[in-house]
Order: C-alpha cells, then structure tokens, then sequence
C-alpha cells in the first residue's frame, strides 16, 4: 500500500468528509470535534485548519496556528490533529504531522519550534508526539501540557 499524503485546505469539496472523520470512542475525550476546528477558523484568522489527505481520500483533520505577536519561539502552534479511527495504526498520523511541520518551516523559515498542547492523560498521543521529535515541557496551557518540536537550524 503506497500512502500519499497531502495537506490541504478544507474547502467545500472535502468539509463534509472532514466533518464525518472520527476518533475511536476511548479518544473523544482528548480530542475536538471537527466542526469545532473548522468553526474555529471562522472567527480566528489565525487559525487555519487543513484536511489530511491520502491521495483524494480524507484521513484526517488538523489546524495550524501563527501568532506573529508571540514571542520567537511561540508563534507557529498545531492547536489540532486527528487521524480518523478507520485510518489509525497505518502510518499516516507520522507521515502528516511531517509533512505539517515541514509547511509550517517553509512557509516561515525563521521558525524555531513547532508547539502543541495535549491532555496529560492521553499516554497514548503523548508518546506518539515523543516519537516524532517533540519534547514534554512543564509549561501548561489551560488544562493540557505543552510539547514542543525543535526545528534544527542548517548552520553556516
């Protein structure tokens, strides 16, 4: 099975198969609904969600966020991510969030970490996080721990 995953607005044409995508019934207590990260963006222009894809097929939701009035290192946030249940445990979680962090590099190269929060509860994300590269840090934001990945800067 060749996986090809692209990142892509959500737009008119995918929304309904971003609004269907769900996490298995143990997971909806750490993870957002859909509708509500794409509602989200309607009021935040900061908050731009995107639709995981795998070839034409929706796989997965997440939402990117640039605070350019943060400090450096806090501006570029991935506030939601999910991969729906039929398509979890197939590599696509680790192969997009991949493919959001090298957007979030390219899209501003004076990048230095790429942060997220998550429930302190969800071993299960947390872990998976740590695999990818991000660190645990103590910081909390409302109820959720914060975890960054630091982006390795090409030395000259």
């Amino acid at each position: 099975m060749s996986i090809n995953i692209k990142i892509m607005p959500v737009t008119q044409d995918n929304i309904r198969a971003c609004a269907r995508l769900e996490v298995s019934e143990d997971q909806k207590k750490f993870v957002a609904r859909n509708l509500a990260t794409i509602a989200w963006a309607y009021v935040d222009p900061k908050f731009t969600p995107y639709a995981i894809c795998d070839g034409d097929t929706v796989v997965g939701l997440a939402a990117v966020e640039y605070i350019p009035e943060n400090e450096d290192y806090d501006r570029h946030w991935v506030p939601r991510y999910m991969i729906g249940e039929d398509y979890q445990g197939k590599g696509y979680g680790r192969l997009a969030m991949e493919k959001i962090i090298e957007m979030i590099i390219s899209e501003h190269p004076d990048c230095q970490r790429v942060r997220l929060s998550v429930v302190p509860e969800n071993a299960g994300a947390i872990q998976f996080y740590k695999k990818l590269g991000f660190v645990e840090t103590d910081e909390m934001i409302e109820t959720e721990k914060v975890m960054d990945y630091f982006v390795k800067v090409n030395s000259l």
